[in-house]
């Protein structure tokens, strides 16, 4: 069963350009994982699954709002310790940021 991790507000709409960010995004940053990532896009380029077995992340974009979901098996959830869920979610609007949909943090601003 799937469980919502995330939310995210976005100030830009999803694009085909902002998709292809993305996309880059994940590739340059699988290596990360050490092991195989996949990722595609629904048919309608609102849903991107982003999947490392046996994990597998559904992200939902709607006009001003990202949801993310994820499902694995119980023994993964725990080790999703709150230190790692914040690298996740970083790691998130790292994404986000470059391909344009939020404003990136001001480097000034705490």
């Amino acid at each position: 069963m799937a469980e919502k991790l995330f939310d995210f507000e976005i100030n830009h709409p999803l694009t085909a350009e902002r998709r292809e960010t993305m996309d880059r995004f994940i590739a340059a940053n699988a290596g990360r994982l050490g092991r195989p990532v996949s990722h595609r896009w629904d048919d309608a380029g609102n849903v991107l699954r982003v999947a490392s077995d046996p994990v597998e992340w559904v992200f939902t974009f709607y006009p001003d709002r990202l949801e993310v979901f994820g499902t694995a098996p119980f023994w993964i959830k725990m080790l999703f310790t709150e230190k790692l869920r914040a690298v996740a979610h970083q790691t998130i609007r790292d994404m986000l940021a470059e391909a344009g949909l939020i404003d990136a943090p001001d480097p000034g601003k705490k």
